[in-house]
């Protein structure tokens, strides 16, 4: 009766083992077929990229039209809610910080501060010959006569391009461009 049931403790530990082993073979496999996940989608990138840019080259321009509106602060951005663009895109990057507002909030922000803002709209992908553009224009926002209006002021297109070795898009260029 001892033999079988050494026996049998030690068929369970074999098979326990074997199982134990057959599951760290799979894990392996399966570790290794998997495709690199892609931390960031192209908006977001784009978003941030534009920011960084516009930060950069627009700053020091004084904007707020004698205090007729509110000065562009690049590193607190308003960025118009698109559900097909903008939904779960971060809302900070680094120092960069967004606020996604629809066209109720944004009507709502202009009645309380009074004077015209600045946002970005995010425009959908195209594909420009063997890269991929993505457009964000920044617009003043005003609410007259219980009417919403956009005044373009500034643009920024992100040109990517794929890079085989990362397999991943990069940027590639972030054109600034202006009324």
């Amino acid at each position: 009766m001892k033999k079988v049931k050494e026996l049998s403790v030690n068929a369970i530990n074999r098979l326990f083992s074997l199982g134990f082993l057959l599951l760290l073979t799979t894990s392996a496999f399966s570790q290794e077929r998997k495709i690199p996940v892609v931390e960031h989608n192209l908006y977001d990138r784009a978003l941030f990229a534009s920011l960084g840019k516009m930060d950069k080259e627009w700053s020091h321009i004084d904007d707020a039209a004698m205090g007729n509106r509110i000065r562009i602060d690049y590193h607190n951005m308003i960025v118009e809610k698109n559900r097909n663009i903008t939904e779960g895109l971060p809302s900070q990057l680094g120092e960069y910080r967004v606020e996604y507002l629809d066209a109720q909030e944004l009507i709502d922000r202009y009645k309380r501060l009074r004077k015209e803002f600045a946002i970005l709209v995010a425009y959908p992908m195209v594909n420009e010959g063997e890269r991929l553009e993505i457009t964000f224009n920044v617009y003043w926002i005003g609410y007259i006569k219980g009417r919403l209006f956009y005044a373009l002021s500034d643009w920024s297109k992100v040109y990517f391009r794929y890079d085989c070795e990362k397999r991943e898009y990069v940027v590639e260029q972030v054109k600034l461009g202006g009324v």
